[in-house]
Order: C-alpha cells, then sequence, then structure tokens
C-alpha cells in the first residue's frame, strides 16, 4: 500500500455493518458491486480531499462539495478499492478533531450554518438529538416548514446558492447575496 492508501490517523470509526449495493437495481445487467463499509478510516489523501472542498471565511468554513436534498448538508465520501463511506461533511470534520463519536453524539451547529465545518464553541459541537433540536426551537428554525430559510427556499436551495457563490473561493458579497437573496421567482409587493 502506498502512503496515501494508509489511514492517517488511527480514529478507529465506530465500526458498522458493511453493506453490498449493487448499482443497478433491476438486475438487468451484472454490475460492480461496491462495499458500503461505515468503518473505513480516511486517508491522508482521503482528508487532502476533504480540505480542498472547504473556503474559510472569517466565522464559517463552509463546505462547497456534494450536497445532500432535501437538507442541504455537506456529504464527503471516501474510498478505496472497492470499498467505500459516505458522511455529513460537519460530521467528518468533528470526528478529525475529536476522533470517533459515540452512538447517539450528533453534530450541532451552533452558527445555524448546514454546511459550516469549523469545529469550536460558535459553531460544530457534539451533542444529543434531543439537545440539538431544542436549541433549533428556540431559535425559530424548526417553526414552520423545518426545511426552509427565511427567505422561502429550501435549505437545499440555499446551500447550492452559497456553494456557487463560494465557487472561486471567499467573496463577502457574493456570500451576503447566497444568503439572503430569494431567488428571481420572489415578487415585489408593490
Amino acid at each position: 500500500m502506498s502512503e496515501d492508501d494508509q489511514p492517517l490517523l488511527d480514529l478507529a470509526f465506530a465500526d458498522g455493518a458493511i453493506e453490498f449495493v449493487a448499482d443497478d437495481a433491476q438486475g438487468n445487467r451484472p454490475r460492480p458491486v461496491r462495499v458500503v463499509d461505515h468503518s473505513l478510516q480516511p486517508s491522508q489523501a482521503n482528508i487532502a480531499a476533504f480540505w480542498s472542498k472547504v473556503v474559510k471565511s472569517p466565522t464559517c468554513w463552509y463546505w462547497v462539495g456534494a450536497i445532500s436534498a432535501p437538507d442541504g448538508y455537506g456529504r464527503f465520501n471516501f474510498q478505496r478499492g472497492n470499498r467505500q463511506r459516505t458522511m455529513l461533511a460537519h460530521r467528518f470534520s468533528v470526528e478529525l478533531e475529536h476522533g470517533p463519536l459515540e452512538a447517539g453524539v450528533v453534530c450541532e451547529h451552533k452558527c445555524n450554518e448546514p454546511l459550516c465545518v469549523r469545529v469550536g464553541p460558535a459553531h460544530l459541537v457534539q451533542s444529543t438529538h434531543s439537545e440539538n433540536v431544542r436549541y433549533a426551537i428556540a431559535l425559530g428554525r424548526l417553526s414552520g416548514h423545518a426545511l426552509l430559510d427565511g427567505q422561502g427556499r429550501t435549505r437545499y436551495e440555499r446551500s447550492l446558492a452559497i456553494r456557487e457563490a463560494l465557487r472561486d473561493g471567499y467573496d463577502e458579497q457574493a456570500l451576503l447575496r447566497a444568503k439572503t437573496d430569494p431567488g428571481q421567482w420572489q415578487q415585489t409587493l408593490f
């Protein structure tokens, strides 16, 4: 194995069942099977690939890689050979900082930015699901539709707009527009 194939740290990510996922669900053509391995540890190359998809602002560190729908959170996939693992980008960041998280531990965004991967008391902290929900309710994030931002867009649409705004690096004005512009479909009242 090359150095890039070796896990950088012995993080001992939580073991989980290995799933065998066929690419063709209808079985029309035989396809290679990929192994989804929840115990796969990231290599130095995987970690470098992760950080290459992060744009740092003076406050949040924004994930600009894959984004899942409908929740608008970042997703990070890494693989070696026929084994792969996909994680929430913010959880990957927390596990890099603190090591593997125990079952039932979630990563809470104190900054209220689903794309933030900055670990720290003002951004990402370890929490429980119930504490995370309480915090979201206290801030009004769960009043009404849980996946809408205050501009009438879904969190997914907002996250896509932020990713596009930061495509070429940090741009304060572009980021502000992406966070606050409801889009061309929004008509004025008068």
